[in-house]
């Protein structure tokens, strides 16, 4: 009886293990962020998969003792839910519950009339030349409406083993522009209004640092399954 016992907690460690879609993560990537110039500096982490840009965690503070993690998976999947400051440095795999996970629909595609992605010459920061790119709106009146100028990014030198760190904007975020952009991770990122006036979402790196995490979640929200609904 004691080994039947035994041997059926196995089967269900077995079953638990099995029943989760699991996602890896190799690097965690810290940053400070402004909304503005003027506003209260923050920390992000980020946990990504250097070999798999298709999905990423987003981590900011909540409050002294929690963060507030945010997971996409570029097939639909997204999850918002809250962790302890220590759990999330210490777990080595986070589990995440059906009721924090949903499914976001597709995204409007890149739209080549709207926007333009432009390699620059590289930039001098305390005498190091770094690569860099832009985004930015291609129609005037609509960057004039909105008060959108340019979206920069400059690459942290030799960090090419990484894919580009999209996921600050939205609407550039998709594989047609891949193929111009130079691998890296962003060591600056910011945006000018239309008017040049005002630095806003202003991202500076503080460390990158290698990894070994995962994230799971049960196999009856994983909604990159096509045996599972969306609705």
């Amino acid at each position: 009886m004691k080994y039947k016992i035994i041997l059926l907690l196995l089967l269900l460690c077995f079953y638990n293990s099995y029943a989760q879609k699991t996602y890896s993560f190799d690097f965690m990537i810290e940053y400070n962020f402004q909304k503005n110039e003027t506003s209260k500096i923050e920390k992000l982490y980020l946990l990504t998969n250097s070999q798999d840009e298709s999905y990423s965690v987003y981590v900011n503070e909540e409050d002294n003792l929690n963060f507030r993690m945010d997971f996409k998976d570029e097939k639909g999947i997204r999850s918002i839910s809250r962790i302890g400051k220590s759990d999330f440095f210490k777990a080595e795999t986070i589990s995440l519950t059906c009721e924090s996970v949903s499914y976001q629909k597709e995204k409007n595609k890149y739209d080549s009339t709207r926007f333009d992605f432009v390699n620059e010459k590289d930039t001098l920061i305390d005498g190091v030349s770094y690569k860099n790119y832009a985004m930015k709106y291609n129609k005037i009146k609509e960057a004039r409406k909105y008060n959108r100028g340019i979206l920069h990014y400059i690459v942290e030198n030799n960090t090419e083993f990484h894919p580009p760190l999209m996921m600050f904007s939205s609407i550039f975020d998709f594989a047609v522009t891949s193929k111009n952009r130079p691998n890296g991770i962003a060591k600056e990122i910011f945006s000018l209004t239309y008017d040049e006036k005002h630095y806003e979402f202003i991202y500076k790196l503080l460390q990158f640092v290698k990894i070994k995490k995962f994230l799971q979640i049960p196999t009856e929200c994983d909604y990159t399954n096509p045996k599972v609904s969306k609705y």
